[in-house]
């Protein structure tokens, strides 16, 4: 968006009130270069979307946008090698802190103490075990400590599809099918962009057609 209408508005807004009084004292114009600037400056970054079509260029594309503002990413999991893989792609590939927690029985105390610190949460379904009441508690306590966070959900017994449509009474925006793949993670990764960037409010349906058509 190169010159939003709102910029040009208050443009105006400047060029009227300067012509008021001319022996009025001198007041700086509240849009020169202060908050109103900023506020603008992030609404057109936010307006825009992950367009980009490779993993490199989506990895630069978040950065220099600084979509994820805190670089952190919190993971729930067991484990395994493919959680390994998610946390080194995850950290060489988008250059993201990343917590793993692998012990079940700290999973509430981890998921609390980074409610304000982390930008994406990622948790393992298998990791509790088939317990789907304890999953079910534990995402509605996700939802409530990340609100604005992007909530990854993997497992292997997902569809084969790497992304999996979400139901509207679901606590999370991507589903993951395990094992992880580079391709699958950076899909997540641009879905995740834009939610991060537009907000919820965006249908996660709406975002898993757009990154698996890129």
């Amino acid at each position: 968006m190169s010159y939003p209408f709102f910029h040009k508005l208050i443009d105006r807004f400047g060029k009227i009130s300067s012509g008021f009084s001319k022996d009025a004292p001198a007041k700086s114009s509240w849009n020169d270069g202060g908050l109103s600037q900023k506020l603008f400056d992030e609404y057109d970054r936010r307006m825009a979307d992950i367009k980009s079509t490779s993993i490199e260029a989506t990895a630069t594309d978040l950065k220099q946008r600084n979509v994820f503002e805190k670089g952190t990413a919190i993971v729930f999991a067991s484990c395994s090698q493919n959680t390994m893989n998610l946390q080194i792609w995850l950290e060489t590939i988008f250059d993201l802190d990343v917590v793993m927690v692998y012990e079940p029985s700290q999973f509430y105390e981890w998921l609390f103490r980074f409610a304000d610190l982390a930008d994406l949460v990622f948790v393992e379904r298998d990791s509790f075990v088939g317990d789907a009441p304890a999953f079910g508690t534990f995402m509605c306590a996700a939802n409530e400590a990340y609100p604005d966070c992007p909530i990854v959900v993997l497992s292997d017994e997902f569809e084969t599809s790497s992304f999996e449509l979400v139901e509207e009474d679901q606590k999370f925006d991507i589903t993951l099918k395990s094992p992880l793949s580079q391709t699958s993670i950076w899909l997540a990764m641009k879905a995740a962009g834009d939610i991060a960037l537009n907000g919820k409010k965006v249908t996660s349906s709406f975002i898993m057609s757009k990154a698996s058509a890129a």
